[in-house]
């Protein structure tokens, strides 16, 4: 608990020192360690879609086949996955032919092709995103669309991907443009992991509600889903699935641990890392807890910050983490 309560510390210096010095005009010239918050968003839109994909590919080439059932799947998962505080991130999926709508979170589009549809600056934004994913595979789309949090019209920065198995794409974005704002390299992966693990949380649950009731299939399912998921520029990002009981559901990075409980897990200094992982589900629900682990980037033992949340409606939490070297 004195390495929780050093880092909540820690952080609020650190976020307090942000507001206080990059809210202004006098900001210093920044070399690679500040990261803006336009590219800040622009990172946790990409990471966000990426991993959704993967898992999604890995899914539907191992276990669902049918065309409907992948597109029940899908919106089963994007209804419950809404990220940012004010729940303007959400995904969308269409077919790479013509952008027939597969999955939204407004349904009354599902079943319409949105090949035509314009913006208010009549761009073809839809036929941008076709383009993007068959000729570069991803990649980011500009344009102006209506903010489900404000309804009203704003600049959306859209990052799309393909689903190569479906033959379909699916995308996320965020509403806005560049601000002053900057935040250091420690507080801009915190943020990220917060957004993308909260993401994954809230999508398993939905998966759990409305596909997988029975126990041994959402293990399955949660070892298939990320099991090939890697983020951040050196891969060394994944996650893990742990029981309150501290028994591993699924591991993204060591599959031997699966099916294993955890409870006495040290770390090289003697910390009891799932038992206080655990300690923090129970107290708060959610939050960030600092060790040292093996990056399997470098392979080597470094400092890890992991922030973990409880998966709603059931007795599993979701973390994932980033070295500080």
């Amino acid at each position: 608990m004195r390495t929780l309560h050093v880092l909540i510390l820690s952080a609020i210096i650190i976020v307090f020192f942000i507001i206080e010095s990059c809210t202004t005009c006098d900001c210093p010239e920044y070399d690679g360690t500040f990261v803006s918050q336009y590219n800040l968003d622009k990172s946790i839109v990409e990471i966000n879609t990426t991993n959704v994909s993967t898992g999604f590919e890995t899914v539907f080439k191992k276990t669902i086949f049918d065309s409907t059932a992948r597109a029940h799947f899908s919106q089963a998962f994007i209804d419950a996955a809404r990220f940012y505080n004010d729940e303007s991130g959400y995904f969308f999926i269409e077919t790479l032919v013509d952008a027939w709508v597969v999955a939204h979170i407004n349904h009354d589009l599902i079943g319409t092709s949105r090949i035509n549809i314009i913006d208010e600056n009549e761009k073809y934004f839809i036929r941008d995103m076709v383009e993007t994913v068959k000729y570069s595979g991803h990649g980011y789309v500009e344009y102006y669309r209506k903010n489900p949090s404000t309804n009203i019209d704003e600049r959306k920065v859209s990052f799309v991907t393909s689903i190569s198995s479906a033959n379909w794409f699916i995308g996320t974005g965020f509403y806005g443009g560049p601000s002053d704002l900057y935040y250091d390299y420690i507080v801009s992966k915190k943020t990220t992991l917060v957004e993308v693990t909260t993401t994954m949380a809230k999508g398993i649950s939905g998966i759990f509600n409305n596909i997988y009731p029975e126990e041994t299939q959402r293990i399955e399912f949660c070892r298939d889903f990320i099991d090939h998921i890697r983020f951040f520029d050196d891969g060394s990002g994944y996650f893990f699935i742990e029981d309150l009981n501290g028994v591993n559901i699924a591991h993204g990075a060591n599959v031997n641990f699966q099916g294993e409980n955890l409870l006495d897990l040290q770390d090289t200094h003697g910390a009891f890392i799932i038992s206080d992982m655990i300690d923090i589900i129970n107290l708060s629900g959610s939050g960030f807890y600092e060790y040292y682990w093996d990056n399997p980037a470098s392979g080597k033992e470094d400092t890890k910050i992991t922030y973990v949340i409880k998966i709603p409606d059931t007795d599993y939490f979701i973390g994932a983490g980033f070295y500080l070297n």
